[in-house]
């Protein structure tokens, strides 16, 4: 299935025919999407549906097996029909691709003998080899952004988990990508921590950066996503508005995957209005 199409402009990420297998196991069945400027798409799914597996294409921390990947226009990653599994990628082709697609993970992946300023300047200043002097105004100017800027000279063992993730945020921002990709980026946080990260994502969107956001959190994907795309056994089952895919499925894996969010709520409910 492919995404419906933005006002007739190009995408910003066009994917074709993407598929991953590890062994005899296909994660990513000849997937189809493109994402415009602008756009926030949550990608939905039951654990092992290939979310992950198919933000972590795009970014090519894994390499596919066939299929393209364009970037503004640009091949990234194009295996020819009949080519066989898989494609050399050059360290060239990844490091050109780390100044474009900026990506968040669950789990911070900050360097720890760093100090929060340092790890928003490492990028820039390996991959891009920028002045340091602009390299670090410009660090300063997105932690700023996501309300860091005072925490510049701690380390990470000293932050909270919605603070490392919101100074991973700034570090992504910082090489200035033309799309962000955040792996469940709330899932590794206590709940009470939730909500600055989400609210620094809801930031980005109102500034419209383009986002391609694998996540559990269905208020997010109502009320920020722009698409929702729902994975299924490595396929796109539903593609569309966020109140028309969740609010009105008319596919039974989104129907029963909405049925299993919302009693997950009604069991927590009690629980909560005791605490």
């Amino acid at each position: 299935m492919t995404s419906s199409q933005t006002s007739g402009t190009a995408p910003l990420v066009s994917i074709r025919g993407l598929s991953k297998s590890y062994g005899q196991h296909q994660v990513l069945k000849n997937i189809d999407l493109d994402v415009h400027e602008g756009e926030v798409v949550a990608l939905l799914g039951s654990s092992g549906s290939g979310k992950t597996t198919l933000l972590r294409c795009i970014n090519l921390l894994e390499i596919p097996d066939k299929g393209r990947i364009e970037i503004g226009g640009s091949a990234i990653f194009d295996t020819p029909a009949g080519a066989g599994r898989g494609a050399a990628v050059s360290q060239r082709q990844v490091n050109g691709l780390r100044s474009r697609v900026g990506m968040v993970f669950q789990h911070f992946n900050l360097f720890p003998h760093m100090s929060v300023l340092e790890n928003v300047m490492e990028g820039p200043r390996t991959v891009l080899k920028e002045n340091p002097a602009t390299n670090r105004d410009r660090a300063m100017d997105y932690l700023g952004k996501v309300g860091m800027a005072s925490f510049a000279d701690r380390r990470p063992d000293k932050l909270s988990g919605g603070q490392k993730q919101r100074v991973s945020i700034a570090r992504a921002l910082n090489m200035r990508p033309q799309v962000m990709l955040f792996d469940e980026p709330t899932s590794a946080l206590d709940p009470e921590l939730v909500g600055e990260v989400l609210e620094t994502m809801m930031s980005l969107a109102k500034e419209g950066m383009t986002m391609i956001v694998v996540t559990h959190e269905l208020g997010f994907a109502l009320e920020v996503a722009s698409r929702v795309v729902f994975l299924d056994q490595g396929c796109i089952d539903a593609d569309g508005p966020p109140a028309d895919v969740l609010l009105h499925p008319t596919s039974d894996r989104v129907q029963s995957f909405v049925n299993r969010f919302h009693a997950t709520a009604e069991l927590m409910r009690p629980l909560l209005q005791n605490n």
